[in-house]
């Protein structure tokens, strides 16, 4: 019998360029390290996965959400509840649709036929759930606070997979920071029952998953599983380029008013060096568009095709024509530092804040910061920027041993879980 691994990767999608990389290097070591498994990924765009990942078969997203869909039917009762009531209801409901899932899908038939929706059978994610022998969560930055509305459903999907007896193992997750009382509560009750969870850091990372009571046996810091696309793909030297970032998003904090404080500073910066400023698009989606947020920060030097950054591959080649990279995204970075290339991150929220704190633990002394939540001068950002360009050529060889170390880490934590979840014939 072909012993089946469900993938979730609880991104934004085949949009984001950070995403894609994990998922590739994921797919390709669950298929180095379990042979004749069968890996299945869940996606909402198939299309894309065939074109970055031929060898994994798509789970579509809408059965995933059909079947999920039987956690909340009343969410419109339970938002009128008091608070204290609110919390029970929802126990309530996610009780039923964990133990007595035939009611829960009658009541999402009558639900979808009184409001004149397509209807899509809860049975058939929860069979292919049921069937699997291994679900894996891999390269995720998405247990935390800023994505609390996703994260609560994906742990609720791996109580459901543990409860059938199916282990769940974790890699190369980003975590935190969480102070959602309904996501504190599903982490303590889900993640310490996880195989292994692998993390990208463990500066905060570490701690908080001991906070919620994750066995210390069961947790690896790895680094992320993406270095290894970005490693390969380093050049033998150093570039002249000036690399620019810049995630206008929500969950970053920022907004148009870092486009005006960063923009005179980068250029007074490129033309003193007499750098080439290259935008470095990650995410592509229309939400948080980093090709459409460059543009604005760079005007027609900032415009990038699409064509030109259809793979992560594009992206990092980009990356490796820079001797700097300032960056509002974690993977923006850390496809540069990957290379030895050294970085200014951007953060204005505590979620950006402990990405880059992680990658300044992971590669020391090739991360700096700078915070838009406090007062800053023209001539702090250009300091900055001038001393990362300074350093490049001192920190390259300890930035790249930093990767290569992390990249047998992280190849370290699929072997060993392979001995935990051997899955054989």
């Amino acid at each position: 019998m072909t012993k089946c691994i469900l993938v979730e990767f609880g991104g934004p999608g085949c949009h984001n360029m950070g995403d894609v990389a994990m998922m590739q290097v994921a797919v390709e070591r669950l298929l180095e390290f379990w042979p004749s498994a069968h890996v299945e990924v869940v996606t909402s765009r198939p299309d894309l996965l065939a074109r970055f990942c031929p060898s994994a078969a798509p789970i579509p997203l809408e059965e995933r959400n059909a079947w999920l869909s039987g956690r909340d039917l009343a969410i419109g009762l339970r938002q009128k509840l008091p608070a204290a009531l609110s919390g029970k209801f929802v126990s309530f409901e996610r009780a039923l649709w964990l133990r007595l899932p035939r009611v829960a899908d009658l009541a999402v038939r009558a639900k979808a036929r009184i409001l004149h929706r397509e209807f899509t059978s809860p049975e058939i994610f929860r069979r292919r759930l049921r069937e699997a022998s291994l679900v894996i969560v891999s390269g995720m930055g998405g247990l935390n606070d800023a994505f609390a509305d996703s994260a609560i459903p994906l742990l609720d999907e791996l109580e459901a997979a543990l409860e059938s007896g199916i282990p769940v193992i974790a890699f190369g997750q980003g975590v935190g920071p969480i102070t959602d009382a309904a996501l504190l509560e599903r982490s303590r009750a889900v993640l310490p029952r996880l195989a292994l969870i692998s993390l990208r850091e463990g500066i905060t990372g570490l701690p908080l998953l001991k906070s919620l009571g994750v066995p210390d046996h069961k947790i690896l810091v790895t680094g992320d599983d993406a270095i290894e696309l970005a490693y390969n793909l380093r050049g033998p030297a150093l570039g002249n380029a000036i690399g620019v970032n810049l995630r206008l998003a929500d969950y970053a904090g920022t907004s148009e008013d870092s486009v005006g404080k960063l923009r005179d500073p980068l250029q007074s910066v490129a033309e003193a060096s007499k750098s080439p400023l290259v935008p470095i698009p990650i995410a592509l989606h229309e939400s948080d568009s980093d090709v459409a947020a460059a543009e604005k920060l760079l005007g027609t030097q900032g415009c990038v095709s699409l064509e030109k950054v259809a793979r992560p591959e594009d992206v990092i080649r980009m990356i490796g024509r820079c001797r700097v990279v300032v960056t509002g995204s974690y993977h923006g970075g850390l496809f540069a530092l990957a290379q030895g290339i050294p970085i200014v991150g951007l953060m204005q929220s505590p979620y950006y804040e402990q990405k880059f704190k992680g990658l300044q633990a992971q590669f020391p002394g090739g991360c700096r910061t700078l915070d838009f939540r406090t007062p800053l001068s023209a001539r702090k950002i250009q300091d900055a920027i001038l001393a990362a360009m300074e350093s490049a050529d001192e920190v390259r060889e300890s930035l790249l041993a930093a990767a290569s170390r992390q990249v047998k880490l992280s190849r370290e934590a699929y072997r060993y879980a392979q001995t935990l979840c051997p899955l054989e014939p």
